[in-house]
């Protein structure tokens, strides 16, 4: 596969981007900092990911990272529609990088 032409890997790395300035959008009632830097992680291993497009190991971390993002409202105590913003963001991230796995031989 070509470096830098996987869709999913643009999204997931969109939609991190999303979480990591959602802050700014969103009233968290709890603390964002946790948040945030999961939000950038997942940020750098998706570019990593389009760069190695068939690592499974970068996926797989995508994959953890996505789940930490989920939890996070609970650890954080975030609540309302931050917390949604969060889950629903992450729910995207983990379904597209599932299907990526699903492509990688």
């Amino acid at each position: 596969m070509d470096k830098f032409k996987r869709t999913q890997d643009w999204t997931v790395a969109v939609l991190g981007l999303y979480a990591a300035f959602s802050p700014l959008f969103y009233t968290y009632s709890g603390g964002s900092g946790f948040s945030v830097v999961i939000a950038i992680a997942i940020v750098i291993c998706a570019v990593i990911a389009l760069s190695l497009p068939e690592s499974k190991p970068v996926q797989w971390i995508l994959i953890v990272a996505s789940v930490l993002l989920f939890i996070v409202p609970w650890i954080s105590s975030i609540t309302g529609w931050a917390a949604w913003n969060l889950r629903i963001v992450s729910i995207i991230m983990i379904i597209l990088e599932a299907k990526t796995m699903k492509t990688i031989a």
